[in-house]
């Protein structure tokens, strides 16, 4: 169903775009944007999951993972494919690569279990970072694991100590007690650092194509 409206006044209401074209006519596919990279001028790690070749985890982003898998195991959490956390026993944990953070200002992604089933009694998931290749993670955020359908988005604000020359940033779930189950799925979908040493004053885009650095 589609609806125009011009300059106030609608033009058409709830009408099949089928109706609208000449049905059969060739028309170009839509250009989806290349939306994985690290360290651009306005990026320093962005992955939706959709743009990397192979159906797996992008080896020039991602060191280490447990138990997941990209694809559209619960439908879509943001847009396409995410990387889904299924598996009933653990761990359960996705780690960047070391990332030169010292312009970083904040780590925007989305989280949701989408169609499959979600929990009220799974263990949070922790976000964490560490530093030059240590062990010793620091809690950025500790977040409930989805208990309805929605997808939220999470804005954290990095503190000085996360900002470096070789910071890793990881997504864990806490570990189970012995002889439990991890009873539902999450996902993860459109992780954003966003590098603020470039940024502009101005918002200029005409949307001819889109820029990918300007949006979130």
């Amino acid at each position: 169903m589609a609806t125009a409206t011009h300059r106030g006044q609608i033009i058409f209401k709830d009408a099949l775009a089928q109706q609208l074209c000449e049905q059969g006519a060739p028309t170009e596919a839509t250009v989806h944007p290349h939306l994985a990279e690290i360290h651009s001028d306005s990026i320093i790690l962005r992955d939706d999951f959709d743009s990397y070749h192979q159906k797996e985890l992008n080896p020039n982003i991602w060191v280490e993972w447990n138990n997941c898998e990209t694809g559209e195991q619960c439908g879509a959490i943001m847009h396409g494919n995410a990387v889904t956390f299924c598996e009933p026993y653990g761990p359960r944990e996705l780690i960047t690569t070391g990332l030169n953070t010292t312009t970083a200002s904040v780590l925007q992604f989305s989280i949701g279990s989408g169609s499959c089933r979600y929990s009220y009694s799974d263990p949070c998931i922790i976000v964490s970072y560490a530093k030059n290749n240590t062990a010793d993670w620091i809690q950025l955020e500790k977040i409930r694991a989805p208990s309805n359908v929605s997808t939220i988005i999470h804005i954290l604000y990095l503190p000085e100590d996360a900002k470096g020359e070789n910071v890793q940033f990881q997504w864990k779930q806490e570990n189970l007690q012995v002889g439990e189950v991890y009873e539902a799925c999450w996902a993860l979908d459109n992780i954003l650092i966003i590098n603020s040493a470039h940024r502009q004053v101005v918002l200029e885009d005409n949307l001819d194509p889109v820029d990918t650095g300007n949006w979130l």
